[in-house]
């Protein structure tokens, strides 16, 4: 008795997991069946009440009450069942109804244990077989998943109502000792196997858990490193592209570089001023491209590595421009390329600063490089809008040049793409200027676009949120 009040009281503890399970799993499966056993009892029943029906004709009182008990009691049983099976169904269908779909499974087993030990007990005023009401009791108790304690209270109240009612239909003691007996036999067995269906049951239902959370887990990781992989992929080809691209561009200037010193070296333009002045350019237009494709690689490097700390400060934008012009008056002076900054001079932004002159400082001279001598570029701001209606402060870099085909705007972003060309005077381009743009815009929250057509110049427009803007 210890060790059965110990089992009851391990089932009675309810986890949060078997509490899920049971509002769950188990009442789906109950409620399927359910909905079978009640489908099944109404042929059953009216084919009891047709064999039952074809009992001859006596003048036995006693047979005669029974015959017309049992046919009764399969005729309701059939409509409460076919009553059953309609809600049954209707219940299974309706997920909403989570009361209906935990109490109709016991009202089954309830009806059905009735309907066998009424069964039995009628049976007596005729014979001693009581097979109606262990079949009833073996079917309910391995056929659905009920509590082991609230099993045990139905099995205890049916066997009260199966020993009280036999013992007023059954007359032979030895027949009714027997019955009683057999009948607490089959209570303790079915309560037993009820038992451990339900804790293998439950069992069962947490392995299914956890086997499907652990296949969950396995495809959300074999997922990450998949994800994983192609970053690695991509990451190495975008280094391997990355040299390449360093690898192409610093061979060009520095070659150039090294002919004109071995030229300059030899005195081969000592006698002709203006050859040995072009030649000091071509040298200085060698060494600034050299110098910048490194600054440029350094920055993009400490950018991909997290070592450039995002410091803002208060920044007019007029004054950075002009200062960035400034810087590259000589790069646009060989071109005779005029620079109008036409930014508000009294719009102030929240940045880093030495992000916003590498910002300017690459758009500036990507317009110089593709715009052809004795040309114009134009710096404008202004405001707009987001796609969300937020305010925006714009600067825009325009100018008149070379511009830009389809397949070169779409890879203009991109580190592993060589998208680099050679300016209107043949100037060699680092590869990573609008590349670094991208992010140091994307770090202030903000967007870089761009519009261009070939033969009719580009745009590139910066967009900041406005919460980064400080109007004075």
């Amino acid at each position: 008795m210890a060790n059965l009040r110990q089992l009851f009281k391990s089932q009675t503890t309810k986890p949060a997991l078997i509490k899920e399970i049971i509002e769950k799993e188990i009442r789906k499966i109950n409620l399927i069946r359910s909905f079978m056993l009640s489908g099944l009892s109404v042929p059953i029943a009216l084919v009891l009440s047709f064999t039952y029906a074809q009992v001859p004709q006596t003048n036995i009182i006693q047979i005669i009450d029974w015959k017309r008990q049992i046919l009764t009691l399969n005729i309701t049983v059939a409509v409460v069942m076919t009553i059953l099976f309609a809600v049954t169904l209707y219940a299974y269908y309706r997920p909403a109804l989570k009361k209906m779909q935990m109490i109709l499974p016991h009202v089954v087993l309830i009806v059905l244990a009735l309907w066998g030990t009424t069964c039995s007990i009628y049976d007596q005023a005729v014979t001693s077989s009581i097979i109606a009401f262990l079949v009833i009791c073996v079917v309910c108790s391995l056929s659905l998943l009920v509590h082991p304690v609230r099993l045990f209270c139905y099995l205890t109240v049916i066997y009260i109502y199966f020993g009280v009612g036999i013992s007023k239909t059954q007359y032979h003691n030895t027949f009714l000792m027997s019955n009683l007996s057999l009948g607490l036999i089959t209570m303790i067995v079915c309560l037993g196997l009820a038992t451990i269906q339900w804790r293998s049951s439950i069992t069962r239902f947490k392995q299914r858990r956890q086997i499907k959370s652990q296949k969950k887990e396995l495809e959300q990781n074999y997922k990450a490193l998949l994800n994983t992989s192609e970053e690695l992929k991509q990451v190495n080809e975008m280094k391997d592209r990355f040299f390449s691209i360093l690898a192409h561009d610093l061979r060009g200037p520095i070659s150039s570089t090294l002919a004109l010193t071995e030229l300059l070296e030899e005195g081969m333009f000592e006698q002709d001023e203006t050859e040995r002045k072009r030649m000091y350019k071509l040298l200085q237009t060698s060494l600034f491209t050299t110098g910048k494709l490194l600054e440029n690689v350094l920055l993009w490097s400490r950018s991909q590595t997290g070592n450039i700390a995002f410091k803002p400060v208060k920044i007019n934008v007029y004054e950075a421009v002009e200062a960035n012009i400034n810087l590259l008056k000589i790069m646009a002076a060989q071109k005779d390329i005029t620079i109008i900054n036409q930014t508000d001079q009294v719009l102030d932004i929240s940045g880093d600063m030495d992000m916003i002159n590498t910002i300017f400082r690459n758009l500036i001279s990507n317009a110089i490089k593709f715009t052809p001598n004795f040309g114009k570029i134009e710096i404008i701001s202004g405001y707009c809008d987001d796609a969300g209606g937020a305010q925006q402060v714009m600067i825009s870099v325009k100018d008149y040049g070379v511009g830009m085909n389809v397949r070169a705007l779409q890879n203009l972003f991109r580190a592993d793409s060589k998208t680099a060309s050679p300016g209107t005077n043949n100037e060699m381009g680092t590869g990573l200027g609008l590349v670094l743009c991208k992010e140091f815009v994307q770090k202030h929250a903000g967007d870089i676009l761009v519009e261009s057509q070939e033969s009719f110049g580009s745009t590139f427009t910066i967009k900041l949120p406005v919460q980064r803007a400080v109007f004075t």
